[in-house]
This record gives structure tokens, sequence and C-alpha cells, in this order.
């Protein structure tokens, strides 16, 4: 069988299936693997510039807990907000709010959208959120949540979720919101973990667990048509070489907008279900800074830039570890998803160093410190949970004969942990065609 993709859901299906007796091809079209959980090396540190945490009771954390990488726990106790020319970061809501360049009125009305999201984020996390709330939830954008509010504070709200959820609140679900922004609020400590080594950690160490060759580096899989005669998909790639390949399974674990880039006659209702997904891109700046003597930078964790090319800065260790600790080390990584995809960014001086000087204004004390810089883009970063794809989910998870389709767009949730979730579906699915041997 061949997968397209060698990110999470492409290793993931290879190693759920790694026992299956099949003979498994993963095509990429890059140079390495993992896809959005991409790690660098920088000042000393492993620094995610794609994917940032492991989310507890996911499969990711199956993942981290089998393959025995080390992890530790994001513990937040501080939440940050900069907005006209002021950072203002606390461990209480109320002082955060009460200290920002805003109108009382504007300030009244922040607090009161803060408590509103808290008290639905734990009913949520308690399970005391009905099933009528949990539907309306569901069904419900943020921007529709938001209307009424006044411009300054609809604002700080649209850039606190797209720096924690990617996307624009109007193609945002409320029940999706609740998770990457009430839960940063609410400094909840439970449900995330950063792996020291990196994200793209899990998909190496699964890269090991396969067999030698598994993988097939800088190919281009061009079209993937069905030979009806044989009962098989005939592949086209380009690469070192350009052939054709075969396989009774074909697993397409790329972005939901490349898919008919590869497939070029999908049924209509795959080609529908598809373009009721939004994936839109973002651009990573990650940081490393010496903090000696400004020990309040240690406990950053999430700090919203107001009209910024960058809508958050998140630290995915507040508190530091007992070696950052030691060498007075701060990473911290600028989430630029209102930019989205900023061709050609990675490699700009001149742009990166004005992204540095927006760091600057919103930490100032930060100048002079940064011990390393380093730049990504990303044309599709990951699915949105919006209510249409929540719709479209049952066609955009259907196989199309043995044609299969895994990846955060397919899967309930999103990121990484939606991706390994598929993964693990659709090798399901592949094992009960198997034929049984005696």
């Amino acid at each position: 069988m061949i997968i397209v993709g060698a990110g999470a859901a492409g290793l993931g299906t290879a190693f759920y299936l790694r026992d299956s007796g099949l003979d498994v091809l993963i095509l990429e079209c890059g140079h390495d693997i993992g896809g959005r959980s991409h790690t660098v090396q920088l000042a000393g540190t492993s620094a995610n510039s794609g994917a940032m945490f492991v989310y507890k009771g996911t499969k990711s954390e199956d993942l981290v807990n089998e393959l025995g990488i080390e992890t530790v726990p994001f513990l937040p106790e501080t939440y940050g907000i900069h907005v006209n020319g002021k950072t203002v970061v606390a461990e209480a809501n109320e002082d955060v709010v009460a200290g920002l360049n805003l109108t009382e009125s504007e300030k009244t009305e922040l607090i009161k959208f803060i408590d509103t999201s808290l008290t639905e984020y734990r009913d949520y996390v308690n399970e005391k959120t009905s099933a009528g709330d949990l539907n309306k939830l569901s069904g419900e954008t943020v921007a529709e949540r938001i209307a009424d509010l006044q411009p300054a504070v609809q604002k700080i709200i649209a850039t606190a979720i797209r720096g924690g959820a990617v996307g624009d609140p109007a193609h945002l679900s409320a029940k999706y919101a609740l998770r990457y922004f009430a839960s940063y609020l609410a400094r909840e400590k439970n449900n995330r973990l950063f792996a020291l080594e990196g994200m793209q950690a899990i998909p190496r160490a699964i890269l090991k667990r396969l067999p030698e060759g598994t993988v097939r580096y800088n190919t281009q899989v061009t079209d993937v048509a069905l030979l009806e005669e044989q009962g098989v998909y005939e592949v086209s790639v380009t690469g070192e070489s350009d052939e054709k390949l075969t396989a009774r399974h074909v697993v397409l674990a790329v972005p939901a907008p490349v898919v008919p880039d590869v497939v070029k006659n999908l049924p209509e209702w795959k080609t529908s279900a598809l373009n009721r997904v939004a994936s839109p891109g973002s651009t990573t700046l990650n940081i490393v800074a010496d903090i000696e003597g400004l020990p309040e930078f240690e406990d950053w964790a999430f700090i919203v830039t107001v009209g910024m090319p960058f809508d958050a800065i998140i630290n995915p260790i507040p508190g530091g570890t007992d070696e950052t600790s030691k060498a007075n080390i701060l990473q911290l990584t600028c989430y630029g998803n209102s930019s989205g995809y900023l061709p050609g960014f990675a490699d700009d001086e001149e742009r990166v160093a004005q992204w540095m000087e927006h760091v600057y204004t919103v930490a100032p004390q930060l100048r002079g410190r940064v011990l390393g810089v380093h730049a990504q883009t990303w044309q599709h970063c990951f699915a949105l949970l919006s209510p249409e794809r929540a719709a479209a989910l049952p066609e955009l998870q259907r196989s199309v004969g043995s044609l299969h389709f895994a990846g955060d767009y397919t899967s309930e949730t999103a990121g990484t942990h939606g991706a390994y979730t598929e993964a693990e579906r659709v090798a399901s699915l592949i094992r009960a065609t198997l034929t049984p041997t005696a």
C-alpha cells in the first residue's frame, strides 16, 4: 500500500499498520518527516515551529507514552494582553484587564465576556454542559458571539482566538474556541504537555519502529487513478525519476486543499466536502533569550498581542525546566496566524527584523538579550473546526473505494492529535479488509 505524506497522519497510519503484514511505502514531497510538527534546534533548546503541545487524553499522549518521549506539563500561572502600547501580565484576569489602556466601559465589557467564557469552559470540561448547549456551541461561530461588543473588545478577543486557534472567528465554532481560547484564560494545567525534544520527536520515534526504506523523500505525487480492470490504484510520481507505482490501498495524508491536486477525478460529494474545510496558513517566529535578572519573564505563558503581525506569544514552559532555569533561558513562540502564509518569509532578514521590532514593542526588556531566532511559514497550518466542517465530517472521513483520507481535517478535533487519531481510524479500516490467515 502507498501513503501520500509523511506528516503525523501518514507516519501514524504506517505505525498502526506495522504488524499487519502489508508492504507500506510513504511518499513525501519534502526532505524530512513530520510535516507541521516541525522542531528546530535553537540556542540549545528544542523549539516547535508548528504544532506546540501534546494534549492529554488524546492519541498524541498515548504515543508519547508508548514511544518513551519525555514530556513536562504546561503549567501557566499568568495571562497577558498587549494593546494600545502597553503589556499587562498578571495571575488574575481582573488585574490584567484593570491595567490595560482601555476605557472603563471597555474594561467592564471585556471582563464580563471573560467570566462568561470561563463559566462555559469549566462546565464543558466538567461535563456539565447540556446537549442543547453543546449543539449551540457547535453551530455558533465566535464572530456571532462577539458581534455586539465594542470594537476594541472585539479586537482583543478576536486576536486572542487567532493566537490560540489560528482561524478567523467568523469560521470558528464557539465549542472549538473553548479549548484554544478559554483554556489559556483559565490557566488550565491539566490538558497540555510539552515534549522536551519537540513535537517532531514523535514522528522521528515512529520512523524508528518502521522498516528501513518505508519513506521515500523528495517524491511528488502528481496523480492517483483507479485502474478498474486491475482493481488497483496507479500513483504517478516525480522525483529522482518519473514513474508509476501501483497499490491496492492508497492513503492521502495531506492537507485538505492539496487532495484535489493529487486526485483529479474525485466524486462530487467528496469535492463538496473538501470545499467546506478551511485550512489557513500561519507564520511563526521562535525566539530564545537570556533573561538573567528578569525572572518575571520566566512566568509568561500566553500573551495576546493586538495590532502586531503575530497574534500571541506563547512560552511553552512557563516556570522553566531545571536546565533552562539554571541557564536563565527563555523560549517564546510568536504565532502570526492573522498574517497567514508568507512565502519567502523565513529567508527574508528584513521582514524577520521587522517582526523582532514588534517583539521588542511588547517586551522591550528583551532587546540585546536574544540568543537565537527561527522563522517559519506554513501554507496550511491546520484545519479549523468550523460548523461547516463539523457538518461535512462523515463525507470527509468516507473512503472512495480503497482510497482513504487521513488528516486533522478528517478528525473531530484538529492538529496533530486529530491527525494521529485519524491515522488509527484509517489503519483499522484497512486491517478490516485483509484476509485472515489460518
